[in-house]
């Protein structure tokens, strides 16, 4: 689900999923995800983890199955 109208598009690459506009395990402090620290804050700019078409899915199904986001995460820890 691109939307090729966001002012940031593309913020990651092309045919990215853009259902997570934020990522809901912000901040997940794994630098598995090309994440980093950033002084005291935490950055995503270099993950594009929540943008891969199969693994935004994999995420909204659970959120609206009702999983909490840490149970979702615990999930994809295992695909990194």
């Amino acid at each position: 689900m691109e939307r090729v109208n966001c002012e940031r598009y593309p913020c990651h690459f092309s045919e990215q999923d853009c259902a997570f506009c934020f990522c809901p395990f912000y901040p997940c402090l794994d630098f598995r995800t090309g994440g980093r620290a950033d002084g005291e804050n935490w950055t995503c700019e270099g993950c594009s983890l929540i943008h891969r078409p199969a693994i935004a899915a994999t995420i909204m199904d659970a959120l609206l199955r009702g999983e909490a986001p840490t149970v979702a995460w615990k999930r994809l820890e295992k695909l990194l």
